[in-house]
């Protein structure tokens, strides 16, 4: 009998030596010399040196980048070489790991001479960890349908879209000459616009556009607002005309060519800023060629982060009404997601086994989010929750608000568009597309504002039960340490002086004593009383903060203070007599009034929201409409304040004074409110009654007449304000709305006026009035962050609108 002994394997693996294995790395063959190191530490594992040049290998190839991160980390800890921590930090990079790239990056450029090549790589990788850190804070769950792993010269193989989406081809197939044949052209659905791109010797790739003329085709036109001094590529225009998607390796994208959107504006002829599309269409290496087929709601895109060279992967994933951005939970879902691995459409990305370890388990976890549970309880991470029911529910509500988000992002751009078409063919099927958003957008403010309630109410409830049971522990919650209330009386209050108010706060707190017997019990009104008391001290230091800071060093020998009679205080003249100790001590001084401002606030605001909640709970009437929108408006108004004082954005004094203007807005809502309540007599809106608080502020002026005085500097930069021409009026347009736009947004921008478009039942809204270009601009950034993200300049002669040129904003 004949018997056929197999070889082994590894008799027929070529064996390297270590100088042989250096030569090949040397060569610049890493794919020979990832083979040698790899047959290498078969041998000698432990080799330091091997595992360091393995590591480069695995790197350079981009295969199996944790692989790569074990190895040099190994290679660097035993100090092979200090360029481990270059190469470290890319393979960090690579895996969206950005804090840690960071971090050896920088321990590169600690060590690194100044003649060192990568010096410059180094710096600029660095710079993309940055923006990479704020792109994925947010990221598309994309459902992926197939993946075609493609050459350059064959890429367009793998694009299939509707011949109504207009078509992608390369130049050679429509320029004859001119162009490089193998770049890629987008030419619409009508055939009378081609996008194209063209290098420019001094500025790189830009992008390009021609029209169709009746006898030929025009001159190019440069995509103003899109090309920049780096490379701009591949362009592609969804069917409405306006959004454009492009590829770019500008400054702040995540690494190599990044996919960006942006929006045409057909009044100014440019486009919006740019938007970059984050994670998971971009990644530190090349991402390109987005296309949509949106009668198909699919869409593809290439990248070569799991490739080399000229090799690609094309991806077609849904792309559809329902595809939003939501928040990150942990690394580890970057990775799986930009890992664009085949869709199970029933299965969550999140929830998906095999996640790739981030490889940083001890560093310490930061918060995720923001919840408040109770006044000493807040949570950060998905694990504090104690109750399962109440995690769900809270998640579910986190899963709204980005959907909301993402919707307001595109009604916003769809007013944008409104705005700026004369076209009435496309403003009609964008009001159909406005009013269908607008549906969508405001029909969840409800559902999340009750699934937020519920989870918090769960929670509390299951955090009671474990504390009585004895098996509460708090190792994973957030515990927020507060000033104590007695603390306030003991160093802010001095006993002798329990309440002090000037005239003009004296007769509002008769009107609010009256209130305050007809509604609350004899603790309420104690608390309600001593919040008052907060706010007057709150008054007066921001008085003295004042007077310090307008005397600064002239206060006369041995004058005191109503605020160092007060509190018991050695006069600060007698000791420090400086200009900047004594501005130093009114801005502590104002500091000390804002947080008073602010506990005052909110203990009233918690007073009045349990009562009105409490009311509406016990009664089953449905007139009490009125005291519903004032439990809803506060509720909004300190939402609003809370989101300006996030603790993960550190503190700022600006945001913190705006956010104590803003939730005064919200008490004096309350307040109306609770005002009808009692001059009802404790029923329902049986009869309109006229509410005796003042005037709830509308407008970011009449907030900054609030709580917090107008700061000198203030008044001196106002005085010398240039007037506006009464025949030319700037102003910033924030959007054609069938609604009037939030109240809560309105109130931190300048006061705003409108123009009613009757025959479509819309309404222009502008804010501010400006004598000059300039000067809108300064604001046009706040505006945008209250949330009209396409406001945009326009500009009036004698009550016309006219045509903004470039003259009009020298």
């Amino acid at each position: 009998m004949l018997f056929i002994v197999p070889l082994q394997l590894e008799s027929q693996e070529k064996t390297y030596s270590a100088k042989e294995a250096l030569s090949i790395f040397k060569g610049g063959d890493y794919v020979e010399a990832e083979r040698a190191y790899a047959s290498l530490l078969k041998r000698y594992d432990r080799e330091s040196r091997y595992n360091y040049y393995y590591g480069i290998c695995l790197l350079q190839n981009n295969n199996n980048i944790p692989q790569a991160i074990k190895r040099l980390k190994y290679a660097a800890a035993k100090g092979v070489s200090r360029d481990a921590f270059y190469y470290l930090g890319r393979a960090y990079q690579l895996s969206y790991r950005f804090d840690d790239a960071i971090s050896q990056y920088n321990r590169f450029l600690k060590y690194a001479s100044a003649s060192d090549i990568r010096n410059e790589k180094a710096l600029a990788y660095r710079d993309e960890c940055e923006a990479g850190r704020l792109l994925v804070a947010k990221i598309y769950h994309l459902e992926v349908h197939q993946r075609d792993t493609v050459s350059e010269g064959a890429l367009l193989k793998a694009y299939h879209p509707a011949k109504d989406v207009g078509r992608i081809v390369y130049n050679s197939e429509f320029f004859e000459s001119g162009l490089d044949p193998k770049g890629i052209l987008y030419r619409t659905e009508r055939g009378d616009e081609v996008y194209f791109t063209m290098t420019n010797e001094q500025e790189g790739d830009n992008l390009y556009r021609i029209d169709k003329l009746l006898d030929g085709w025009s001159e190019r036109q440069s995509l103003k607002g899109v090309n920049t001094a780096s490379n701009e590529r591949y362009p592609y225009v969804l069917i409405d005309g306006y959004t454009l998607f492009f590829s770019s390796d500008r400054a702040g994208g995540m690494g190599g060519f990044d996919l960006y959107k942006a929006i045409y504006d057909s009044e100014s002829k440019t486009f919006s800023d740019p938007v970059n599309l984050g994670v998971p269409f971009n990644s530190p290496m090349d991402d390109y060629l987005f296309v949509a087929d949106q009668f198909n709601s699919v869409a593809w895109f290439a990248s070569n982060r799991e490739m080399n060279d000229s090799t690609f992967i094309v991806y077609n994933i849904r792309w559809d009404d329902t595809v939003v951005k939501s928040l990150v939970q942990d690394m580890n879902e970057v990775q799986e997601v930009a890992a664009l691995r085949l869709s199970d459409k029933h299965q969550s990305p999140s929830s998906k086994s095999g996640g790739v370890s981030s490889g940083n388990e001890d560093s310490q976890k930061k918060d995720l989010f923001y919840f408040s549970v109770a006044d000493t309880l807040e949570y950060g991470q998905f694990e504090d929750f104690k109750s399962m029911e109440a995690k769900a529910i809270f998640t579910n509500a986190l899963n709204l608000v980005h959907q909301k988000d993402s919707l307001s992002e595109r009604m916003a751009a769809k007013r944008e568009m409104y705005a700026r078409t004369y076209s009435e063919t496309q403003q009609s099927l964008l009001v159909d597309q406005i009013i269908t958003l607008e549906k969508q957008v405001y029909g969840l403010d409800e559902k999340i504002e009750r699934s937020f309630y519920q989870a918090r109410s769960l929670e509390q409830a299951k955090v009671r039960q474990l504390v009585k049971e004895g098996r509460y522990s708090s190792s994973s919650q957030v515990r927020v340490e507060r000033v104590d209330n007695d603390a306030y009386d003991d160093i802010l209050i001095p006993k002798n002086f329990t309440f002090y108010t000037e005239q003009g706060f004296a007769q509002k707190l008769k009107k609010l004593e009256k209130m305050y017997v007809s509604n609350f019990d004899a603790g309420d009104i104690k608390e309600l009383r001593h919040a008052d008391s907060l706010f007057v001290w709150g008054n007066i230091l921001t008085l003295e903060s004042s007077k310090i800071l307008e005397a600064a060093n002239n206060q006369p020998e041995g004058s005191a203070s109503l605020l160092n009679v007060a509190f018991r205080q050695k006069d600060t003249s007698e000791e420090e007599s400086h200009v900047a100790s004594q501005v130093q001590l009114a801005k502590e001084l104002k500091l000390t009034a804002l947080k008073l401002y602010h506990e005052s606030l909110d203990r009233k605001f918690k007073v009045y929201d349990a009562k009105m909640q409490g009311i509406l709970h016990s009664n089953s009437v449905s007139d009490f409409a009125y005291l519903e929108e004032s439990l809803g408006g506060g509720k909004e108004y300190f939402r609003k304040a809370i989101e300006l004082i996030d603790p993960r954005q550190g503190f700022d004094m600006e945001r913190y004074e705006r956010s104590g203007t803003i939730k005064r807005a919200g008490v004096q809502v309350q307040e109306e409110g609770l005002f009808k309540y009692a001059e009802n007599g404790g029923h329902g809106n049986k009869a309109i009654v006229e509410v005796t608080t003042a005037k709830v502020p509308k407008t970011y002026q009449e907030l900054q007449q609030g709580t917090v005085p107008i700061e000198p500097a203030k008044i001196v930069k106002d005085a010398f304000v240039k007037p506006a021409t009464p025949s030319l009026v700037f102003k910033i347009q924030i959007g054609v709305f069938r609604n009037k736009p939030n109240d809560i947004a309105v109130s931190q921008i300048p006061p705003i006026s409108s123009i009613e478009i009757p025959e479509r039942d819309l309404t222009k809204y502008y804010a501010g009035k400006y004598a000059s270009y300039s000067d809108a601009k300064k604001d046009l950034p706040r505006v945008k962050e209250a949330g009209f993200d396409g406001a945009f300049i326009v500009v009036f002669k004698a009550g016309t609108q006219i045509k903004l040129s470039e003259d009009l904003k020298q």
